[in-house]
């Protein structure tokens, strides 16, 4: 019982991990960049 306490944050640790990698928001961060999301300027025409 004694080892389990001393591996439990080790454990929980690994857990949040790969619970964490998993997630959606994770993977969105990660992504390549893509064309389509960047901001595009908008012309503005000139007024006289």
């Amino acid at each position: 019982m004694k080892q389990f306490k001393n591996l439990f944050p080790f454990i929980a640790a690994i857990g949040v991990f790969f619970l964490a990698s998993n997630s959606p928001m994770w993977k969105q961060m990660n992504q390549k960049p893509s064309v389509e999301n960047e901001v595009k300027p908008i012309p503005v025409k000139e007024f006289k």
